[in-house]
């Protein structure tokens, strides 16, 4: 998985949380637009991305039950990051969107 090391070295140095690779959990899905919640994806960052587009996330639950994810928008073929959302215990706490 090709965010994995980043995800677990993101959580030490930003959270300070270690995280095992084996606890992290990851999917990848295609979605339209009109599947995304405005939490994950608000509106106006989604119509800078394409449609569909290919979202992985990549969670993790902390020994205090607090959920962290991590999901990415990637560019089919290249897998480029097109955005990253952060989000713990169900709400967003970080975005950074890679396209103009």
């Amino acid at each position: 998985m090709m965010y994995m090391d980043w995800f677990v070295g993101t959580m030490k140095k930003t959270f300070n949380i270690e995280v095992n690779r084996e606890d992290v959990s990851f999917e990848a899905y295609d979605f339209y637009h009109e599947e995304l919640d405005d939490l994950l994806i608000p509106a106006k960052h989604l119509v800078k991305l394409p449609n569909p587009l290919l979202l992985e996330t990549l969670m993790y639950v902390d020994d205090k039950g607090n959920e962290w994810v991590a999901a990415f928008a990637t560019e089919e073929g290249t897998r480029r990051k097109l955005y990253e959302v952060w989000i713990k215990n169900g709400e967003s706490i970080a975005y950074e969107i890679y396209v103009d």
